[in-house]
């Protein structure tokens, strides 16, 4: 089959395209023929060994986000059928350990990662357990359902789990032309919340907009965007404030809380190193959390509401699999917004 691999780390020239051997299922295991792959932050990171991610035997496919038609089934698959159209959860769990069989498999303790320690979807084919296969709406391009599954499971798990968003509260969600703050308004919106959102652009905040956002701020000309945010909660500050940004945005999304308020983060693209004020924090009753693993049941919450048409992928860019490349040096310069994907052939 073809695939894009790397048999060492490094920049995006150690991407290749070639070929390597088809899968084949082992009991328990579904076979996808893939039609598109999207990028994420993560897929980098593997391919560069940045935040110390290192990845399974060489050669390496990357990719952790997927979509395509069920090929071929293993021995006791339950539930999936050959020529279903699905999309494929990476996060692989044991089902064995006490967390999972304690119900919280978000916690596994053997998790395994599809594109970062076995391959992964930047191929025409892959390989994972029936409990990761998830079915798709007939009216749901591939390339569209293949930008869902990381940023959304990320999203709603941050959102609605760990940050405890009810209907009526205010949001903030930084770096909103990013996957998962795309994924997040849309859930916010959803969950009929009050959405603001910070950008690095005017034409990202033009497009978060349209998902369903209320107003933003561009944190490159307003880095000090909280009195802004103070300004449009009448000097309240927002319930909840979810940042996938780091270091840069810390003080000001932590300024921007009201008394109450919750912060959820859930990546560290632009730095991991941040003060924290631990007087404000007690004295206005404050809440930092982070995301940590996600769960099926969540999985399966937000892609109820993708079978309703009430949550979309938001693709920013199409290249074809052998332009991985290209797809990875765009997605290092940000200038995009929603998902990159990759078409395979």
């Amino acid at each position: 089959m073809k695939a894009v691999f790397i048999r060492e780390q490094g920049d995006v020239d150690r991407l290749t395209y070639g070929d390597v051997p088809d899968p084949v299922p082992s009991p328990g295991e579904a076979l996808v023929r893939l039609h598109a792959a999207a990028l994420n932050h993560l897929d980098v990171y593997a391919r560069s060994g940045a935040n110390r991610v290192r990845v399974g035997p060489y050669p390496h496919i990357l990719g952790c986000d997927m979509a395509g038609e069920v090929a071929q089934l293993g021995q006791g698959v339950e539930g999936v059928k050959v020529g279903q159209r699905v999309v494929v959860d990476y996060v692989i769990k044991c089902g064995v350990c006490d967390y999972c069989v304690l119900g919280r498999d978000d916690l596994c303790r053997r998790m395994v990662n599809m594109g970062v320690h076995v391959a992964g979807s930047y191929a025409q084919y892959v390989k994972a357990p029936f409990q990761n296969i998830h079915p798709i709406p007939d009216f749901l391009p591939y390339e569209e359902a293949a930008s869902m599954p990381l940023v959304f499971h990320t999203a709603w798990h941050c959102l609605v789990t760990r940050a405890g968003l009810q209907p009526g509260e205010t949001v903030l969600i930084n770096a909103a032309g990013s996957g998962v703050g795309s994924a997040g308004v849309q859930i916010a919106r959803a969950l009929h919340c009050r959405v603001l959102v910070t950008a690095g652009s005017d034409a990202k905040i033009a497009r978060a907009k349209e998902l369903g956002a209320e107003a933003g701020i561009n944190y490159t000309t307003t880095p000090a965007f909280s009195k802004p945010v103070q300004d449009m909660t009448g000097g309240d500050g927002v319930d909840v404030v979810f940042d996938s940004v780091g270091a840069p945005v810390w003080e000001e999304s932590f300024s921007s809380l009201k008394v109450g308020g919750r912060f959820v983060t859930c990546g560290v693209t632009a730095g991991h190193m941040a003060n924290l004020h631990l007087g404000r924090l007690f004295s206005r009753g404050l809440t930092v959390t982070g995301s940590g693993g996600r769960s099926r049941r969540e999985f399966n919450d937000f892609m109820r509401l993708v079978h309703r048409g009430a949550l979309r992928g938001v693709v920013g860019r199409v290249f074809p699999l052998e332009e991985a490349r290209a797809a990875h040096k765009l997605m290092e310069d940000r200038d995009f917004f929603g998902k990159i994907v990759l078409r395979i052939p």
